[in-house]
C-alpha cells in the first residue's frame, strides 16, 4: 500500500489530483477548523488530522502511520510571496516553508512535491526557498522549481503554480518536468466548465441535469474511496449544493450589465467572466487572522452578478458532489486557497508511475 501524506492540505484539492492519479492519501494535515471538516468529508478513508505544523514535531506526524512515507506532498501558505500581497518577507508564514522541507528531511519520502506561488521565485524571495531546500539530505535528487500553469493541463482557469520535486533515486524512477510536461491538455472554457448549471437562488440546493460537456463528465467522476456519502447519494439524485445566490443592488447589477464580458467593472474592479476563455485565477480572500476580508469574485459571463460557490468549484475542477462549506465566504476561501486538482492529477500521474504505482 502506498503511504501519501497531504500537509497543509485545505479542503483537499490536491488530495483529490493525488487520489485520481492512484495516490490516495493516507494523512492530512490541515490547521484550520473549517478546511479541516470538509477535507475530512470528502476523503472519508483517510485520516485529517488537525496540527499547527509551525509548533509541532515531526514526530508528532511519524505517529499517525507506520512505515516509510512514499510521496509527501503540500502547498505551505503563500501570502508572503504572492505578487497579489505585499510580498512580506518577514510574514511568520513564510517560516513554513523552510518547515514544509524539514519534515520532508524527518520523514525520509521516497519522493515529495510542493506547491507554491510563482512570486517564490522572485529575486527578494527564492532565497528563503534555497535556505528551505537547504533542510532537504543531498541524497535526493531536486530537480530545478518550475512554473506551471494549471490551464496547459485542462484546466478552466490560468492559474499558474511553483512546483518543487525531489525524490530518492535509489528508490524511485527518475522524475522530470518533461515527463510530466507530457500531460498536457488543451485549456478548457468557462462555457465548457458551467454548462448544466442553474442560476442561483435563495436555497443552497439545486436540480443539476446530466450534461454532454466532457470537461464535466472528468471533473465528475466517482471513486470508491472519495466523497460525503449523504452528498454522493444527493449528486445521484442530480441535486447539488452551492447556489445559494449573493444579493445586489439594482445600481450594482446594473453597472454588472453593462461590463463587457472579459473586462473590468469600473467601480468594483470585478472582472467579467469570458465564456470563451480560461476564468483568470480565483482568489481566496484573507482568513480571520488577517482581517476576513472578501477577495473580488468574477462576473458572471451572463447573469449580472458574481459566481455561486458551485460556479467557482467547476471553474477550479471541483466535482459537483464535493463538499465546501454551508457559508459563500468560507466555502470561496477554500475553493481559492485550492490547488486545482486537475493539474496536480496531472502532475501527480507521473510521479505516480515513478513510484511504481500502475496507470
Amino acid at each position: 500500500m502506498v503511504t501519501v501524506i497531504d500537509l497543509f492540505a485545505g479542503c483537499g484539492g490536491l488530495s483529490l489530483g493525488a487520489a485520481r492519479a492512484g495516490l490516495s492519501p493516507n494523512l492530512a494535515v490541515e490547521l484550520d477548523d473549517h478546511a479541516a471538516a470538509a477535507h475530512s468529508k470528502n476523503f472519508p478513508h483517510c485520516k485529517t488530522a488537525k496540527l499547527d505544523l509551525s509548533k509541532v514535531d515531526s514526530a508528532a506526524i511519524n505517529s499517525l502511520y507506520s512505515g516509510r512515507p512514499d510521496l509527501v506532498i503540500g502547498g505551505p501558505p503563500c501570502q508572503g510571496f504572492s505578487y497579489i500581497g505585499k510580498r512580506n518577507q518577514s510574514d511568520p508564514r513564510n517560516d513554513l516553508l523552510d518547515r514544509f522541507f524539514q519534515i520532508v528531511s524527518d520523514l525520509k519520502p521516497r519522493a515529495f512535491m510542493m506547491e507554491n506561488v510563482p512570486g517564490l521565485l522572485s529575486k527578494s524571495s527564492f532565497q528563503l526557498l534555497e535556505r528551505a531546500l537547504q533542510r532537504v539530505p543531498s541524497s535526493y535528487v531536486v530537480l530545478t522549481p518550475s512554473v506551471l500553469d494549471a490551464a496547459d493541463f485542462g484546466a478552466a482557469t490560468r492559474r499558474k503554480r511553483v512546483l518543487v520535486i525531489g525524490y530518492d533515486p535509489t528508490d524511485v524512477d527518475p522524475i522530470s518536468f518533461g515527463m510530466i510536461n507530457k500531460n498536457r491538455r488543451a485549456p478548457a472554457t468557462v462555457s465548457q466548465a458551467l454548462e448544466g448549471l442553474p442560476e442561483p437562488g435563495t436555497t443552497d440546493v439545486a436540480e443539476v441535469g446530466l450534461v454532454d460537456s466532457p470537461y464535466v463528465r472528468f471533473i465528475n467522476r466517482r471513486s470508491v474511496d472519495l466523497g460525503d456519502a449523504c452528498k454522493l447519494n444527493a449528486h445521484s439524485d442530480c441535486r447539488v449544493s452551492g447556489f445559494e445566490a449573493t444579493k445586489h443592488s439594482p445600481e450594482v447589477e446594473s453597472r454588472f450589465s453593462a461590463t463587457p464580458q472579459g473586462k473590468t467593472e469600473k467601480v468594483s474592479r470585478f472582472f467579467r467572466l469570458n465564456p470563451n476563455e480560461p476564468a483568470r485565477t480565483l482568489r481566496a480572500g484573507t482568513g480571520v487572522d488577517k482581517g476576513s476580508f472578501q477577495s473580488a469574485r468574477p462576473i458572471h459571463h451572463v447573469s449580472p452578478r458574481v459566481v455561486s460557490v458551485r460556479e467557482a468549484a467547476r471553474i477550479q475542477g471541483f466535482p459537483d458532489w464535493f463538499d465546501f462549506h454551508p457559508t459563500k465566504w468560507h466555502s470561496h476561501r477554500m475553493i481559492g486557497n485550492s490547488v486545482n486538482p486537475l493539474f496536480a492529477e496531472a502532475i501527480l500521474t507521473s510521479i505516480a508511475r515513478s513510484l511504481g504505482v500502475p496507470g
